[in-house]
């Protein structure tokens, strides 16, 4: 039998050209990688001869600081606590290592520490608000969040309302429930300033109890009135009415019991605004 060389020898010939083919396409592969990496290598070399460059340009050295948002605190001690020493280069400088330093001081709420080219850094903070002051063994600031943050310095004016009622134990114990009085207080505070409404338009003391509910003292001529734990918009706006009713009567009042917000009641003082006695004989509570 005749055997045709030509159909027989064809499928290795096709086996050997896809091999080869096989091969270019690696090969380009191989080439195309290569040629990649030389290209970062390149610009990885540059970029480190650049940024060597820029390390060692005395333009981009620190020479200014500039400070925004400081009243309580000084800049001085600010500048110090930023540890920013020297004339270091912008580019080395960790920002966020900056921020952390500069808010663990107590006073701080919040920094933004920023570069400004060619040799500069901004530094904005944000002081805590002072909303109260708490009376425990010492004297402390609570900003609005109820944050107890700083101690009175004796130096500090004490223009803000007390709040006692707590001590460092139950503080400590009880941690949780005084966080919530604390709040409670707060609350009342930012309704009194709202509504500045007489007689408690400016409040000289805060205390929380947490079975009766948080009693405050007026600074114009300390009167007490008992605010229980909510409703305090309208309470302190009826409270109002009422107030205006006794000026006008010129009734003088101990303590007002604002604590039910369906009723009030008023404790009369023994002696009216004249200065006579008043007519009742006992001084019994008035309900209004």
């Amino acid at each position: 039998m005749r055997v045709n060389r030509e159909t027989f020898f064809r499928p290795k010939e096709r086996r050997e050209t896809r091999g080869g083919e096989k091969f270019h396409r690696l090969l380009k592969k191989a080439v195309w990688a290569a040629s990649a990496l030389l290209f970062i290598s390149f610009f990885l070399f540059l970029g480190h001869r650049v940024y060597a460059h820029l390390l060692e340009n005395p333009s981009f050295r620190v020479r200014q600081i500039e400070v925004t948002g400081c009243q309580k605190i000084s800049r001085e001690s600010l500048l110090s606590l930023a540890s920013i020493e020297g004339m270091p280069n912008l580019f080395t400088l960790r920002l966020k290592e900056i921020a952390r330093r500069l808010e663990a001081h107590p006073w701080i709420e919040g920094v933004r520490v920023e570069k400004a080219f060619p040799n500069k850094v901004l530094i904005a903070v944000e002081e805590r608000k002072p909303m109260a002051i708490l009376q425990l063994e010492d004297l402390f600031y609570i900003d609005a969040k109820g944050v107890v943050f700083s101690r009175v310095g004796e130096g500090d004016g004490y223009n803000y309302p007390f709040l006692t009622g707590l001590n460092r134990r139950t503080m400590e114990k009880e941690s949780d429930e005084s966080k919530r009085l604390i709040l409670s207080a707060l609350e009342l505070l930012w309704s009194v300033e709202r509504e500045r409404r007489f007689p408690l338009g400016d409040i000289s003391e805060i205390h929380v109890d947490k079975v009766s509910g948080i009693q405050c003292f007026s600074k114009a001529g300390g009167i007490e009135v008992r605010m229980g734990w909510d409703h305090f918009v309208e309470k302190l706006q009826r409270l109002s009415l009422v107030w205006d009713d006794l000026q006008k009567k010129g009734v003088s009042a101990v303590w007002i019991d604002c604590s039910d917000i369906n009723r009030m009641v008023v404790k009369r003082s023994d002696v009216n605004q004249t200065g006579g006695k008043k007519a009742s004989r006992g001084g019994a509570p008035g309900r209004r």
